[in-house]
């Protein structure tokens, strides 16, 4: 079987497809991934055939990591900016993806283009919700709202308020871009509930957000990429013989014209409370002027191979990091910026597991300092390794691989 996976936005919105794309190889099938352009090399390690997006997303993260905070209608502005100039190629390369595919896997900003094509081109298809958004459940609110204090009607009104705002912006851009260009589809773009017209899967842990009720939701836990066989350099290895289990400090792909102030916020915090650390450069190229012994300055390392081995985290709440510490057993001290991030910042804290969140913008060496010794205290990581046990029971991306060949069998 052929399947098409679309997604768009920063590696936490791609590296879940490349691990469905490894597993559906693994399984015999024939995955193709279609995402911003500067993901094709990690597409090249698993194989995985490529259709590159066009757009700057380092540029886009920026922006968001800047100018977003809290404000969910800026955050909503910065993206159309940001993709009204490439919406009519994103559409023509994805359309013509699509005329040669058995199955379509889209997420959140891929979602009506892959449904339009789907049915444009008689081809099963399946949406993926990355946070609870299509299908939410009753017990929260709409992921703008973090600490759910809403009655259940308010908590209604938020999803169908969101979601009306999600399909009236994507139907203006459409009808923009296919004045612009009417071969990228029909006059009328096309609509259905995920979870309840078309099926859904629900890319992330129980544990962190219950399901919705959509009869066509299955949660699968979250998707987890296998980086075996990797093996680290001479210099990282020695690091961690040498020394007690360090501190992973990585803030993903956010960029932000604050990264010196963070940075000497994190490398005082790690001394006052006498850690090591390995920090992860990211998009954000974290450095310091002086570069204290206690640190290593670190690239890409894969998180399923070095988080074991730590002893907390900090980091910035995107999906795919949050759930990759707890399935490692690490408490974390959560930093948000925008976007998902204070939400599920604020769901990890739920666990039981982390310390409460420290919004970017509330950062300081005495909040940091404290929220980390909470963290490495006995009583966060014992909770935090009950969590690791129940995440790891979830059926993840092998339980979505599953789902899509049942999907595509009874188109």
């Amino acid at each position: 079987m052929r399947v098409l996976m679309l997604t768009y936005g920063s590696r936490g919105d791609v590296q879940p497809f490349i691990a469905l794309g490894a597993a559906l190889r693994d399984a015999g099938h024939q995955p193709k991934l279609a995402a911003p352009m500067r993901f094709a090399p990690l597409a090249a390690t698993y194989q995985i055939d490529f259709v590159p997006l066009p757009g700057d997303v380092v540029t886009l993260a920026r922006q968001i990591a800047d100018e977003a905070r809290g404000r969910p209608l800026r955050l909503i502005s910065i993206i159309y900016r940001f993709a009204l100039p490439i919406g009519i190629e994103v559409a023509r390369r994805i359309k013509q993806a699509a005329q040669s595919t058995d199955f379509i896997a889209h997420t959140f900003l891929t979602m009506t283009l892959g449904h339009l094509y789907a049915k444009q081109y008689g081809v099963a298809e399946c949406a993926v919700d990355l946070f609870p958004f299509f299908d939410p459940p009753v017990e929260l609110a709409n992921l703008i709202w973090t600490h759910n204090r809403m009655a259940l009607h308010w908590r209604r009104i938020s999803h169908l308020f969101a979601q009306t705002v999600f399909r009236v912006s994507q139907s203006v851009t459409y009808r923009f871009l296919r004045c612009r260009n009417p071969e990228i589809g029909p006059p009328q773009l096309l609509w259905a509930a995920p979870g309840r017209e078309i099926p859904l899967l629900l890319a992330y842990s129980a544990l962190l957000a219950p399901p919705g009720s959509g009869p066509l939701s299955i949660q699968t836990g979250s998707w987890h990429l296998n980086h075996a066989g990797w093996q680290p350099p001479p210099e990282l290895a020695a690091f961690l013989a040498e020394g007690p289990p360090p501190v992973v400090v990585s803030f993903g792909s956010m960029v932000s014209r604050e990264a010196a102030r963070i940075a000497r916020i994190v490398f005082d915090a790690l001394q006052q409370t006498g850690q090591r650390g390995i920090v992860q450069r990211g998009w954000a190229d974290l450095i310091a002027e002086r570069l204290p012994s206690h640190i290593y300055l670190a690239d890409d390392i894969p998180h399923d191979w070095l988080l074991p081995q730590a002893a907390a985290m900090i980091h910035h709440g995107g999906a795919g990091t949050t759930a990759a510490a707890l399935r490692a057993g690490l408490p974390a001290v959560i930093v948000p910026f925008a976007a998902d991030q204070p939400f599920w910042a604020w769901r990890a804290h739920l666990t039981g597991a982390n310390p409460a969140p420290i919004p970017i913008a509330e950062l300081s060496i005495t909040r940091l300092s404290a929220a980390l010794a909470e963290a490495i205290s006995p009583l966060r990581r014992a909770r935090a390794a009950d969590i690791s046990k129940r995440m790891q029971a979830e059926g993840g991306v092998k339980a979505a691989v599953k789902q899509i060949i049942q999907w595509a069998a009874m188109r």
